[in-house]
């Protein structure tokens, strides 16, 4: 065609697509199809901003768990001195560390400080969106000597010290701290000490702090993870409006605004929006369910053992980004099976720190079944220097898996039974094989059910491949 030639264009009076028929008069689109495609248009937008919404949602969902059944608030500091229970729903927790996690919020505080103790922890400081600020403890800019570090507002243009304090600006108003005290020598009241000597404070208070507040979140139900339907939209609206929009999410904001969510406003959805936002949670949360236990298929570089169905469990950079785009999908992976990112965390090399394998299959590739029982063969020198543990968990929670044993992990500072290289075979199942009981783990009879490994201070032989982990086997 030249650039003289007139073209044919029209639009017929009728398309048919998913939507059903789309109508038209004289290329108008009809009072009915216009509704239909703003419709569509809304619920796949919905549908989108509820899986970026989901790590921030899920960390928004913590802190409000945690105040309603714990009655920590922001800067008090929820601890499991006797460990995670399997009954407390916490996105893959698991019971080998003594974990303490505290909600900040740079808004209503200005500046914190949080003092960490000398000695053996290992603390996180994530932003709302999961990304990582710093590590603290052992793989931190001080190791076991203890540190201060003061997290800065957005746009905080007042006085910083010079020096004495790990100065952090903050990107927003609302971010997480977890950190674990590792048990040394089987001594678990020292690691539950250890951590209680750590301070949290607005640095307006610097010259004569409040003792921080530690409370036990160990043996009680609590559920931490992201609800269903128009509460989550309720949390992603009250997170929204606590925090500057970062750039990178300008078109989400927009998507969001005919759905009744924008920024500074309060959540109040018509009918209309109200059922395009319950539909999209329910579609978003089957495709992040999808994306956790069928990302393999889409992500590359997923597989951690050739020939074998065990995944690495990091899938996304600390800062969730690439050279040419954002970690999207890699995000939802992670976010909606985990929580927290690091550094440190799915390190693909030998030294401090930790990596994370999960699988959801057995050797044959059926999905692991909770009425079944199951072997899983550990080689001889796990590649771990300081210890591996492997934990159960739910499909239906993430969280770790609750059956009558109560005890959803092993961890080789357990009296395991050894084979005579040194090997260790471990048992899944509803019932333990005689003579195996201390190698083995409940499952529970009409649920599904997935184990990770995690390998602290991993080493050269779980990436060189000297070292692999067998697949699941049915027994």
């Amino acid at each position: 065609m030249t650039g003289t030639e007139k073209r044919d264009i029209t639009t017929p009076a009728s398309v048919e697509t998913r939507l059903g028929t789309l109508e038209y008069e004289s290329s108008y689109p009809t009072a009915e199809t216009t509704r239909k495609l703003y419709d569509e248009m809304d619920f796949q937008r919905a549908v989108q901003a509820y899986m970026w919404a989901y790590p921030a949602v899920s960390f928004e969902s913590i802190q409000i768990a945690t105040k309603q059944v714990f009655g920590t608030d922001f800067n008090d500091l929820g601890i499991a001195d006797n460990f995670v229970d399997p009954k407390s729903t916490w996105l893959t927790a698991n019971d080998t560390t003594i974990y303490a996690v505290a909600a900040i919020d740079l808004a209503q505080a200005g500046p914190v400080v949080i003092e960490v103790p000398p000695g053996a922890t290992v603390g996180i400081i994530n932003d709302y969106w999961q990304r990582s600020v710093t590590d603290v403890g052992l793989p931190g800019p001080d190791g076991d000597k203890g540190g201060k570090f003061l997290l800065l507002p957005p746009d905080y243009a007042g006085e910083v010290p010079g020096d004495g304090y790990h100065v952090l600006h903050g990107t927003m108003n609302n971010h997480s701290f977890m950190i674990r005290g590792i048990v040394v020598d089987g001594d678990v009241p020292d690691a539950v000490q250890r951590v209680k000597q750590l301070r949290i404070y607005p640095w307006s208070e610097r010259a004569q702090p409040k003792p921080t507040k530690f409370v036990s979140i160990s043996g009680v139900e609590i559920d931490t993870t992201p609800p269903g339907g128009l509460e989550f939209w309720a949390r992603l609206s009250g997170f929204i409006n606590n925090n500057p929009v970062q750039e990178r999410d300008r078109f989400f904001m927009a998507m969001l605004k005919p759905l009744g969510i924008e920024k500074d406003k309060p959540f109040s959805p018509d009918a209309r929006q109200s059922a395009i936002l319950e539909e999209a949670a329910t579609l978003g949360d089957a495709m992040g369910r999808t994306m956790l236990f069928d990302g393999h298929e889409r992500i590359s570089g997923a597989n951690a053992f050739p020939g074998t169905h065990w995944d690495w469990v990091t899938l996304v950079s600390p800062t969730q980004e690439t050279d040419s785009y954002s970690q999207l999908d890699e995000r939802l992976h992670y976010t909606y099976g985990a929580i927290y990112t690091s550094p440190f965390i799915g390190t693909k090399h030998a030294g401090p720190g930790s990596t994370y394998v999960q699988a959801f299959k057995d050797k044959d590739g059926n999905r692991l079944d909770g009425g079944k029982s199951y072997r899983v063969h550990v080689p001889a020198n796990a590649p771990a220097a300081a210890f591996w543990s492997v934990t159960l968990y739910d499909t239906a929670t993430r969280s770790m898996l609750q059956s009558p044993s109560n005890d959803a992990a092993h961890s080789s500072y357990d009296d395991l039974e050894a084979n005579a290289d040194g090997s260790i075979d471990l048992y899944f199942g509803p019932d333990a094989a005689e003579g195996k009981e201390s190698n083995w783990l409940g499952t529970v009879p009409g649920g599904g059910f997935y184990p990770m490994f995690r390998f602290y201070t991993p080493t050269e032989g779980l990436f060189d491949g000297t070292w692999a982990l067998p697949d699941v086997e049915p027994m």
